[in-house]
Order: structure tokens, then C-alpha cells, then sequence
């Protein structure tokens, strides 16, 4: 099996878009964790309130 993976020159159509779909799906699956991570670290960090000053027409 080691043969057939350290040779990609002679793989078929097959395996190589077996690869190529292995690939995807590990590419895919990191940036779920990398996006995943960073929300989950922005819901423990605190907002700061927005500064809301009054509009400039008065109130009736």
C-alpha cells in the first residue's frame, strides 16, 4: 500500500479524485473548527455598548 501512495505518477482517474476528495474534506473540516473557534471565543469576550447620543431634532 506504501508503494502506491509515495508513486502519485502512476495513479489512476479513480484515485486521484478519491485524493482529491479526501483532501476537500480535510481542508473543509479545519476551516469548520478554525471559524467554530473564533465565535466560540467572541460569545466569552464582552461588547461594548454602542455610544448612542440623542438625534438632533427635540423630542415632543
Amino acid at each position: 500500500m506504501s508503494e502506491v501512495w509515495s508513486n502519485p505518477g502512476t495513479w489512476t482517474h479513480e484515485q486521484w479524485l478519491v485524493a482529491s476528495i479526501l483532501g476537500f474534506i480535510v481542508l473543509a473540516v479545519v476551516v469548520v473548527a478554525i471559524r467554530l473557534a473564533k465565535i466560540l471565543r467572541s460569545v466569552n469576550t464582552k461588547r461594548e455598548l454602542p455610544n448612542l447620543r440623542p438625534g438632533r431634532r427635540p423630542r415632543r
